[in-house]
């Protein structure tokens, strides 16, 4: 039995299966390896296979449609069903990992699309095995069940997640690429509508009320060609947001010029200061030395002395500072290599297995000064230390990355755990010692503990966004 009958359904559905099909390539041949500063450049795989799965899905109800296989028809449409299902999920990890959140909510949302793809699919099958009904109006129910429960949560999900970081871009003075993130949010939005919510009718809530015949009796035309506008709205807007690729490449490009030019007016500076202001101290210097041994001037003597104790506090002064500008202060870079340093002297020493995940970029588009870098340095040193000493654990996993907005530092063990609350000023210098570093350079510390392990949690904001190009 087929769905739909007519050429001008099999074009429709050829070119929404194209258009999705042309965004899931492009977002796919992006290969970020987690190296970019944006959220959304470090979850597109997702989003690439959501566009192959779903217009592999349209494809195969293109092939329903004209009947080019009849004798397949049944199988077809329950891969079709199946694959529209999981292609739903990919869209709904992709929603979830651009949300920027807190480590707890993150821990309890990372699998909850694959959990919900797993009952449905177990429904899927069970349900054929309690079910006399007819063949058909069950596939449509499955169907109905995999749009109402991943395909519109997915599709909305997806829509605010784009929307924050359209509201962030433009903080950042990326206003075109802001304005382009709404429109793609509205689109996904509306998508989620049309793909998630408007289905078959039949006597089941909501579908008695909201559905395909409803849809064509408002606006006059089937709820495919929605889909199928919205579908190439979304790649159109989509191909042109991943210039940002590019604005992210030239402007890491531009920075690194001007930390070498910075580095250069350094050492440019610093032989100046050695070369030329140093030598003509010393010149004075040996001019009052030879003053001094000559016996005329000794009634000067005591002045002379003084000048001399003058000129060498001021060379002192000025090796002093050529010693700080020869070497620069903490980078981001630079912590990197701390970091690393740090877990791998501590794995060392103790029994205790210790994981390093590094996910900064070595060139960012915010800043954090050198004594804000030192201080995360610190915290973490401290978590670590108290993983060791006081919680007796044998895992510890360091993670550092960025969002748009901070730098995240979490360290996680599966130590004893204790009682934030019970904790006296003495037994928790350490905590109280990590808050106060976090204080002092506005970031926020979060403690959870219990009987598996202690996870802290460090977010530190970047001082200052570069402004963006107009051109984006």
């Amino acid at each position: 039995m087929n769905i739909y009958t007519g050429n001008q359904y099999i074009l429709l559905f050829f070119v929404y299966g194209l258009a999705f099909y042309s965004m899931g390539i492009c977002a796919l041949i992006q290969n970020t390896k987690g190296e970019s500063n944006f959220p959304l450049l470090k979850s597109i795989k997702y989003l690439g296979y959501f566009g192959i799965s779903h217009g592999t899905t349209e494809w195969l109800l293109m092939i329903i449609i004209a009947q080019i296989y009849p004798e397949y028809e049944i199988a077809l449409i329950q891969s079709a069903i199946i694959l529209n299902a999981l292609s739903f999920t990919f869209l709904y990890v992709f929603g979830i990992k651009l949300l920027e959140y807190s480590e707890r909510v993150k821990n309890i949302l990372k699998g909850l699309p694959w959990m919900i793809f797993l009952v449905w699919l177990a429904v899927y099958f069970i349900m054929p095995l309690f079910h006399n009904g007819d063949l058909w109006a069950r596939q449509w129910f499955k169907s109905m069940t995999s749009r109402y429960f991943i395909g519109l949560p997915a599709g909305l999900i997806t829509a605010i997640a784009l929307y924050r970081n359209a509201k962030t871009m433009m903080d950042m003075g990326l206003t075109k690429m802001a304005f382009k993130l709404k429109g793609l949010a509205l689109l996904f939005a509306v998508y989620a509508i049309l793909a998630g919510l408007i289905v078959k009718k039949v006597d089941i809530f909501p579908a008695m009320f909201i559905n395909k015949e409803l849809f064509r009796q408002v606006f006059g035309v089937p709820v495919e060609l929605g889909r199928t506008v919205a579908a190439s709205g979304i790649t159109i807007l989509f191909i042109s947001i991943i210039d940002v690729f590019q604005w992210e490449t030239n402007r890491k490009i531009a920075m690194l010029n001007e930390q070498q030019a910075a580095s250069r007016e350094r050492r440019r500076l610093g032989h100046e200061l050695h070369d030329v202001v140093l030598q003509d101290l010393f010149a004075v210097g040996l001019q009052l030395e030879s003053m001094l041994d000559d016996d005329n001037f000794n009634s000067q003597r005591a002045h002379i002395q003084s000048m001399k104790n003058s000129l060498n506090n001021t060379i002192l002064k000025i090796r002093d500072f050529l010693g700080k500008v020869s070497s620069r202060k903490m980078e981001i870079e630079d912590l990197k290599y701390k970091i690393h340093e740090l877990v791998h002297n501590y794995g060392k020493t103790g029994n205790v297995g210790i994981e390093l995940l590094y996910q900064i970029p070595d060139i960012t588009l915010g800043h954090l000064s050198s004594e804000k870098l030192i201080q995360i340095y610190y915290i973490i040193q401290e978590a670590i230390n108290n993983a060791i000493k006081h919680a007796d654990a044998t895992h510890i996993a360091v993670t550092i990355n960025t969002t748009l907005k901070c730098v995240v530092a979490t360290v996680k063990d599966n130590g004893k755990g204790f009682d934030k609350n019970k904790m006296s000023h003495t037994d928790g210098y350490g905590l109280f010692s990590m808050r106060e570093r976090a204080k002092t350079i506005n970031g926020m510390l979060e403690i959870e503990s219990n009987q598996k392990g202690t996870m802290i949690v460090l977010s530190i904001p970047w001082e200052e966004h570069k402004d963006g190009s107009k051109e984006y």
